[in-house]
């Protein structure tokens, strides 16, 4: 079987590098002899899936550099289109472009979108980037190939024309899965009613024994908390620079109070590192690390190396309590039955949350406030032993419905039929 995964972003992001992992991982348990090549943004900085035995292409619709004007990209962005649309009713593959993604198209068995949260729309209008994700599904359509959406975020979108593009595709995949509720009104408000619910693939991503004390220094006559921030830009919210502001003095009076009333040892850890500065968290880091009173700081340590997915998870697994803004950083410790305070910036956190019942446990970033996230720090410390109790019941039902999409993937290519798909 040749499966072609396709809208993977940056390694960078290890929540990204974690699904593509743990797809890599599932669909092997039930493909064994799965040929898997992954269609990257940044092909050249993602050679981590090597590692995996498998191949990275380009993808067949670019994105453009953003050093480029509007009208550059635009100009980019429609030559991409029109080269990937004379491939497929020609055979024709571009002369300046590097073939090897263009018969990995025509090659695949079935092509997967992968796991995340990219199809959506923010704008009034819509994005570039919803248009090359779905473009990539768009032309894998048109080749009359197998199409699944592997446990995604999808929605909400903004505009008529997002929500009139995005349905007209998304009715033409064979199987959509999602991976929380609130995906699926989003698209049942759009008009596509096929979904099916799992569980998000990086529940299942395994850690291989790391040696968590080679990576990182634990505090072993303390409690050790682990806490993710970044450079969230509030889209389409008023005041974005007070909001940021906020947020981040919140994130301070909570490890402010975790160090001075709980007597813990804190750990500020990069989740994401790249590929661009506004996405690499130790900038978020340092923003914290500023406001902390010089007592605190001595309690606090900020973490400055670009570790794999699969060490990050390693390290949560660690902690005895974990506050999170990136959503697999969240998934990383539930996962090992960490209790986690949440702080949402879009819906797929709220989404998952709620699935595993925490949604005490959740602070919206666009209103959090220092007591709100404090108050809850506090109620997850005072639950600890109630809150792992609860993971350890409910992770494994996760675990479980992460991996029906590569059972799924399995039923598609040897059945043919979606209506044969009952898991």
């Amino acid at each position: 079987m040749k499966v072609l995964i396709i809208n993977a972003h940056s390694s960078k992001n290890k929540g990204d590098a974690a699904i593509i992992i743990s797809m890599i991982q599932s669909i092997r348990k039930f493909n064994p002899n799965a040929s898997i090549t992954i269609s990257s943004r940044y092909p050249l900085d993602d050679d981590l899936y090597l590692d995996y035995g498998c191949k990275v292409v380009d993808q067949i619709t670019r994105f453009p550099d953003k050093k480029y004007g509007k009208i550059k990209r635009l100009s980019l962005i429609l030559k991409d289109l029109r080269h990937a649309q004379i491939f497929v009713k020609k055979g024709i593959i571009p002369k300046h472009r590097n073939p090897d993604i263009f018969s990995e198209y025509q090659s695949a068995d079935i092509i997967v979108s992968c796991g995340g949260g990219f199809i959506y729309s923010h704008s009034s209008l819509i994005e570039a980037s919803l248009i090359m994700h779905l473009a990539q599904i768009f032309f894998a359509k048109k080749l009359k190939k197998k199409v699944i959406t592997y446990a995604q975020s999808i929605g909400p979108f903004h505009s008529g024309i997002s929500k009139i593009i995005s349905r007209n595709i998304l009715n033409q995949v064979d199987v959509i899965t999602v991976r929380e509720e609130l995906s699926q009104a989003f698209l049942a408000h759009i008009g596509v009613n096929n979904s099916l619910m799992v569980g998000d693939s990086a529940f299942v991503i395994e850690t291989d024994h790391i040696d968590v004390n080679k990576l990182i220094e634990l505090d072993y006559e303390r409690a050790n908390v682990g806490v993710t921030v970044r450079q969230w830009t509030f889209p389409n919210q008023n005041n974005p620079n007070e909001k940021y502001k906020r947020y981040i003095q919140s994130v301070v009076d909570a490890i402010e109070f975790l160090v001075q009333k709980k007597n813990v040892t804190v750990y500020l850890v990069p989740q994401v590192t790249g590929p661009t500065p506004i996405e690499d968290d130790r900038i978020g880091s340092k923003h914290v690390w500023d406001l902390l009173e010089d007592k605190t700081k001595k309690s606090v340590k900020m973490l400055t190396t670009d570790f794999t997915p699969i060490e990050l998870k390693a390290i949560y697994s660690n902690f005895d309590m974990f506050v999170g803004t990136r959503m697999h950083s969240n998934i990383f410790s539930l996962s090992s039955h960490v209790p986690t305070v949440a702080i949402s910036y879009e819906p797929k956190t709220t989404g998952i949350m709620k699935m595993l019942d925490l949604s005490e446990y959740v602070c919206e970033i666009n209103t959090i406030t220092s007591k709100e996230l404090i108050d809850k720090c506090d109620l997850a410390w005072r639950e600890m032993n109630n809150y792992r109790q609860n993971l350890e019941n409910r992770i494994p039902m996760m675990k479980s419905k992460a991996e029906e999409p590569a059972i799924i993937i399995k039923k598609l290519v040897t059945n043919g039929k979606t209506e044969a798909l009952v898991l």
